[in-house]
């Protein structure tokens, strides 16, 4: 599958801005099924500084600073990728090992730190009892390790409601538990404190997935937005995308550009502005099938 993915932020000050420095993770990677075709960034005004980097994770970013006087930003992502289908998707998920002997392994001197990092807590990954005991409802004894998150995955789908504007990037993934309300990064979060509390290792996912609209519709620009989703580390297939908000086994639908330990590590826009007001922050994204 052929994308073509427009990420547009533009923020709106209500007092000119005299400097702003910036960390941009809108910028898809090559992975082992996914190419990067070709990207473009348009940013105004122009930056002063500007670079392409790389995190601790292997994320590639864009870091700028706007050194004038300014009321408005805008910060345009254009990019080209193709994505082949995942190695999962054929995958049997009762040959994979029983979860409690994944939880061994990881805590054997076989498992690599690069993985063994992601059973841990962090920013917005908190253990509780009451998560955990709704994750052994799935994660049975002796159950394989990928069939238990396939039926978490369809758990967390049927009991939670996809409520636009009732979470925020503070909200605590204990609320998100409480309410049952939530959007994708809530349900990656959630999905990631489950699995850590059991001692498995899972890390967040950022990108964007392709949206159907409805027979007989055009698809309008900017209805799709950014997206989270998580991957689990199974021994037998590695790294293994799951998305709770669609209850979908990740396919060739869904385009990566960051992963890490928690939003936290990979917020698509984010830096610090000097400004004696408020701001507008308005966000258009596409994800167009290239034929």
């Amino acid at each position: 599958m052929k994308y073509q993915v427009t990420h547009i932020t533009r923020y709106e000050y209500q007092q000119r801005a005299s400097l702003c420095h910036n960390l941009v993770y809108q910028v898809p990677v090559d992975h082992s099924f996914q190419e990067v075709k070709k990207i473009n960034y348009q940013i105004h005004p122009e930056p002063r500084l500007l670079a392409t980097r790389e995190d601790f994770f292997g994320n590639k970013f864009i870091y700028f600073s706007i050194e004038e006087f300014h009321r408005k930003l805008s910060v345009e992502i254009k990019s080209n990728v193709e994505i082949a289908e995942p190695v999962w998707i054929k995958a049997n998920p009762k040959d994979t090992m029983p979860w409690e002997n994944v939880v061994i392994w990881l805590r054997s001197a076989e498992a690599d730190n690069d993985i063994r990092q992601f059973y841990l807590e962090s920013a917005h990954i908190r253990f509780i009892d009451e998560i955990r005991d709704y994750t052994l409802q799935s994660f049975t004894p002796g159950k394989p390790i990928m069939e238990a998150m396939l039926d978490l995955n369809s758990r967390i789908f049927n009991d939670f409601d996809f409520t636009p504007g009732f979470t925020d990037t503070s909200t605590r993934v204990e609320d998100v538990f409480m309410h049952k309300k939530g959007v994708c990064q809530d349900f990656a979060h959630f999905s990631l404190a489950c699995l850590r509390s059991i001692g498995l290792a899972a890390r967040y996912v950022s990108g964007y997935i392709e949206t159907i609209p409805p027979p007989g519709k055009p698809k309008l620009f900017g209805a799709d937005a950014s997206h989270a989703w998580i991957a689990l580390y199974i021994p037998e297939i590695g790294w293994t995308e799951f998305d709770a908000t669609n209850n979908l086994l990740v396919n060739d639908r869904h385009v990566r550009t960051a992963f890490g330990r928690d939003f936290a590590d990979v917020t698509p826009l984010k830096g610090i502005v000097y400004s004696g007001a408020g701001q507008r922050m308005i966000v258009n994204v596409d994800v167009r099938r290239v034929e």
